[in-house]
């Protein structure tokens, strides 16, 4: 069987992530970069402004404040970079367990076996863009192929959220041979020398012959070029035992203006994130929230859970009270998402109240979620459902015309 191979390379990652939690940096050019004091840092990223001036990765701050006087600079903030990349990947976890980082902003996924569950590449595709700029909030380039060179490469030719596929040879032949992995400027000026200039042109060439140019390396590059470049993606699970987290966000069909609203909206995303743990057969014992209001500004708040739990109720609770204590309604809120984390597979011991002597877990509302959930999938999602949902149907999404009403006196 043919492989199907994604490289997914999140766009400008470090500045995306700044703009994300500072939206009020996304038409000002800006710039990643060392310590602003260090005039001796170089460019780590930048914005699209600041790539319209002339600013470059790798370049110094002084030769980029020189085009752009005007450029913000920020400190890079690896923790929150490394959080983003955790969520991205947990995402990615979702579609396939051959998963293998190529950097923090960058993997390899192998869809092969998934195809037949998701419908097509295409759909997969589609979704995980979909996905990681409504859920998380950034873009993509993914790169499309049979093997992980040309999926690299196509990567590097897609549009910002969006897709490019590589399907043979022929589709890249007339491109530099600087573009393929691991050709950099030495390499290329050498290959250049010896009139060598595009991929077909190293295709073309025996083996031997690159040998005879680059040594070990010529080989490895006659492999890449003629497209029989055959490494396997790695197991996501020999680095990350287990998945992360689980969330799940929306961009609502308008803005969240009031606590009412609010709880339609967590009640929809706490039910599909309880859903997927009963999946996995998984407990959290974190609860995220998420908020992005109007003016585009984030807000990411937590709770930590003395026992661990995998109800929807507890999720929409926990959500909840994280609102009500953190927040208000001065700015209504465009997107909301909730997540869950450190996740295992046992459920902690019991604890039980001092006073109450009532065990924190509620069995019950276990019970009666699991038993939802079996009604779901023998009549579908709109069989049975809270009864928050239908105060705006609009914001929920249920359609009222699917509904069967069975009154008794």
């Amino acid at each position: 069987m043919r492989k199907t191979i994604l490289h997914c390379d999140l766009n400008c990652f470090f500045a995306s992530a700044e703009m994300l939690y500072h939206p009020e940096l996304r038409d000002v050019p800006m710039a990643v970069a060392g310590d602003p004091k260090d005039r001796h840092g170089i460019i780590l990223a930048k914005n699209v402004p600041a790539k319209r001036m002339g600013v470059k990765t790798a370049e110094t701050i002084k030769d980029a404040l020189k085009k752009c006087p005007e450029l913000v600079l920020r400190k890079p903030d690896y923790e929150t970079y490394a959080y983003l990349s955790d969520r991205v990947r947990d995402l990615y976890y979702e579609y396939t367990d051959k998963i293998e980082p190529f950097g923090i902003d960058e993997c390899w996924l192998d869809i092969t076996h998934s195809i037949s569950y998701f419908g097509s590449a295409q759909s997969i595709v589609d979704s995980l863009l979909h996905r990681i700029r409504q859920e998380i909030g950034l873009t993509l380039s993914i790169g499309i192929s049979y093997n992980k060179v040309y999926a690299k490469l196509g990567s590097d030719l897609a549009k910002e959220d969006s897709f490019y596929w590589i399907d043979s040879l022929k589709d890249i032949r007339d491109l530099p041979v600087s573009a393929l992995l691991g050709v950099g400027p030495q390499a290329a000026k050498q290959l250049e020398s010896h009139g060598i200039h595009t991929i077909g042109d190293a295709a073309d060439k025996p083996e031997s012959y690159l040998v005879s140019i680059l040594g070990k390396f010529g080989s490895a590059l006659h492999r890449y070029a003629c497209g029989k470049a055959d490494d396997e993606v790695s197991l996501y699970g020999n680095d990350h035992p287990i998945v992360k987290s689980i969330s799940n966000s929306t961009t609502s069909k308008r803005d969240v203006g009031d606590l009412d609203d609010l709880k339609i909206v967590l009640t929809l995303l706490a039910d599909n994130v309880a859903r997927r743990l009963s999946e996995k057969g998984m407990y959290y014992k974190t609860v995220h929230l998420f908020l992005r209001n109007r003016d585009l500004k984030t807000r990411t708040l937590q709770i930590r859970l003395k026992e661990n739990s995998d109800l929807g109720k507890q999720i929409y609770d926990e959500a909840l009270k994280l609102f009500e204590r953190n927040c208000d309604f001065v700015i209504p809120y465009r997107s909301i998402g909730v997540a869950v984390s450190d996740l295992s597979f046992k459920k902690d011991d019991l604890q039980t109240d001092l006073f109450s002597q009532i065990p924190v877990y509620d069995q019950k509302q276990k019970d009666k979620e699991a038993a939802m959930r079996k009604i779901r999938e023998r009549f579908g999602d709109d069989a049975i459902f809270s009864l928050r949902l239908l105060q705006d149907c609009n914001l929920s999404g249920i359609e009222t015309k699917n509904i069967t009403w069975n009154e008794s006196e």
